[in-house]
């Protein structure tokens, strides 16, 4: 390592961590909406139905599951855009969600929700979304890695001897 910081182009990462919102966001509202319509059917009319449908305990761990999955997704695309330093804007995402999310479940109407639920979303999606970047970041790594000297395992072994 040279010790030199990698160049950042300030373009891809706003690009990355606004387009790591939206998507989570769509996806998040996409996959909540199906849930509930698909359960609540005609019963949900307004906002107060709509709650009500949701605040069943299987939706909720779908919508646990689904919001875990989103967020390692945001992660790794935010990562990919990015395309260097992919931990910091990945963690600028991971924190623009968490206090969206913490805004939202405490002024909003989501408030309605379980209180176990909400502190659920707020403190696995951040860490998700990190988690996305990593991966992303250890893909990039070893895809720049120098590549091997072509050796067998069993050269190898017999070179180190």
């Amino acid at each position: 390592m040279t010790g030199l910081a990698e160049p950042v182009n300030p373009t891809r990462g706003i690009t990355a961590v606004l387009g790591a919102l939206v998507l989570f966001s769509a996806v998040t509202q996409l996959l909540e909406y199906t849930l509930v319509n698909a359960s609540g059917g005609d019963a949900v009319k307004d906002m107060a139905s709509y709650l009500a449908a949701l605040n069943h305990t299987p939706l909720l761990a779908g919508k646990a599951v689904g919001t875990i999955m989103a967020a390692l997704l945001a992660g790794y695309i935010t990562a990919k855009i990015a395309q260097t330093r992919e931990m910091m804007f990945a963690g600028i995402a991971a924190a623009a969600e968490t206090c969206s999310l913490v805004y939202g479940f405490t002024m909003g109407e989501y408030a309605a929700l379980p209180l176990w639920i909400r502190g659920l979303l707020v403190l696995t999606t951040g860490p998700a979304m990190m988690a996305g970047g990593w991966i992303r970041m250890q893909a990039r790594l070893a895809m720049s890695a120098p590549p091997l000297t072509g050796s067998t395992g069993e050269e190898s072994v017999r070179e180190q001897s």
